[in-house]
């Protein structure tokens, strides 16, 4: 179950952004999480950002039915800061819990870099069979946070270019590439957000710290069912993750917007 929430939660986090302007602009955004239209989860992000950088925090927990076989809650934060249209640095937490375990990630990423990262209980891994993280699968990477942080400097925010874009995210643990490309726009109506959005397919790409012949990561890595919907936050020039949609052999999975407010300050 954890196995399939968790790609789940990456493709939540799969959203592109872009900000240009001289203020602060806040999201407050809660989701709803579903199989098979029961709800199994609840989820809350908020997302700071102005000239100096950023800062976003998020956490998630199961609930229902769910939790009478596999109890867990996150929760995350991030700071970081931009450059040259994309982010070069953060400081990334984030920490697991759940029936068989609890863990503590903690990653600094330095012009792209993975420069430090610890996970605490280490990974119990005794038949080796993991694909190594190395300096280069370390480079050019964002930590999951930052990864809704994508930039487009100009253009029509609604573009199909907005969603035609190479997530590389490293979370301590693996490193895998979310692929999103343009399908669709559609219309969406929920509490602070009522307009179009952009519908992406997303691909997951291993690329390590997973087992090579794991199963549960052939099947991702094969699923062609796997959906984002990126919103314009009011006020700036951001796309967030309004919806996502990812299926599984249990059943569908829907991470919906039950709440996407935006607010400026100067």
């Amino acid at each position: 179950m954890r196995r399939i929430v968790v790609p789940a939660t990456a493709l939540l986090l799969a959203a592109s952004a872009t900000y240009a302007a001289a203020q602060t602009t806040r999201l407050d955004a809660a989701y709803s999480v579903y199989l098979t239209g029961i709800p199994v989860g609840r989820a809350s992000v908020n997302i700071e950002l102005s000239e100096a950088g950023f800062v976003a925090s998020g956490s998630a927990k199961t609930t229902g039915f769910i939790r009478l076989i596999s109890k867990g809650n996150g929760s995350a934060n991030v700071h970081g800061t931009f450059q040259a249209n994309r982010v070069i640095s953060s400081t990334f937490s984030g920490r697991l819990n759940t029936s068989r375990r609890e863990q503590k990630i903690d990653l600094s990423v330095v012009n792209g870099f993975a420069k430090e990262y610890s996970i605490d209980p280490p990974q119990q891994d005794p038949d080796k069979k993991r694909v190594p993280i190395t300096n280069e699968t370390r480079t050019n990477v964002v930590d999951p946070m930052s990864a809704m942080l994508a930039l487009v400097s100009k253009g029509d925010i609604l573009s199909a270019e907005s969603c035609n874009r190479t997530l590389p995210i490293f979370d301590g643990r693996y490193r895998f590439n979310i692929v999103l490309s343009f399908r669709r726009t559609e219309t969406i109506t929920t509490d602070g957000y009522q307009g179009p959005v952009l519908v992406c397919q997303a691909r997951y790409v291993p690329v390590a710290g997973h087992h090579a012949d794991g199963a549960a990561i052939r099947q991702m890595a094969e699923n062609r069912d796997m959906f984002v919907w990126l919103a314009p936050v009011s006020g700036a020039r951001i796309l967030a993750p309004i919806k996502a949609s990812i299926s599984s052999p249990i059943g569908n999975f829907i991470v919906e917007a039950t709440r996407f407010r935006a607010t400026q300050s100067r």
